[in-house]
């Protein structure tokens, strides 16, 4: 279905099936040795799907992101999220970004929340889920979200001999096959078609109004 959603010309309901899709892979039990084989991206064919998956989930920008933490890839959610910044912030956006915070407390990403206590080693993870608290604006999400971040512990509390010893690892090893520049351009290309369409048919919707008034 993601593969058939690339060739739809409809954008926005490419986008509200894709959001439709997506709340499925992350809450259906029926998918949960899906989600496990996406979590790790080990083997080629989890990270063709992930690509797959990814460049149909374009359609709705909160989705991506959401496609980025269950596979991990941090540091690739937050440059997702400073690409936010340049897009049109609407009400359906923000109420999609308010959901996806109220996820993050569901028990699919209990592993990301227990990352949280790896700071050293899960910056870009932090940093993403600043980024979006800072485009939420101030209600019982942005709430939640900011309550969660203030939870995240100092690093050098948390510092152990066996820490101090091992090699500092910036983040997840990025897996070699996938292009995540490519992958970035690719949500530009995407999200610059919505932003034509929407402001295409509110042209349309200023023309009728003022063929009523006339």
């Amino acid at each position: 279905m993601a593969d058939i959603l690339l060739r739809e010309e409809d954008l926005k309901f490419a986008s509200t099936m894709v959001h439709t899709l997506n709340t499925i892979l992350l809450t259906s039990t029926e998918l949960f040795q899906l989600r496990n084989q996406l979590k790790d991206l080990r083997t080629l064919e989890s990270q063709d799907l992930f690509c797959c998956l990814y460049r149909s989930w374009c359609h709705n920008p909160v989705t991506t992101v959401s496609l980025c933490f269950l596979t991990q890839n941090y540091r690739h959610a937050y440059d997702l999220i400073q690409k936010f910044g340049d897009l049109e912030v609407t009400v359906d956006f923000l109420t999609e970004v308010d959901k996806l915070v109220q996820l993050i407390e569901c028990p699919i990403f209990t592993y990301l929340r227990l990352q949280l206590l790896d700071v050293k080693n899960n910056p870009y993870l932090i940093k993403a889920l600043y980024g979006l608290l800072m485009l939420l604006p101030q209600s019982s999400a942005f709430q939640l979200l900011s309550h969660r971040l203030q939870c995240v512990p100092n690093p050098e509390l948390l510092q152990t001999e066996d820490s101090l010893k091992a090699a500092p690892k910036s983040q997840k090893t990025d897996s070699a096959s996938i292009d995540y520049a490519e992958l970035l351009q690719h949500f530009e290309k995407v999200q610059k078609k919505h932003l034509e369409v929407r402001h295409q048919r509110s042209g349309r919707g200023d023309h009728l109004d003022r063929r009523v008034v006339l």
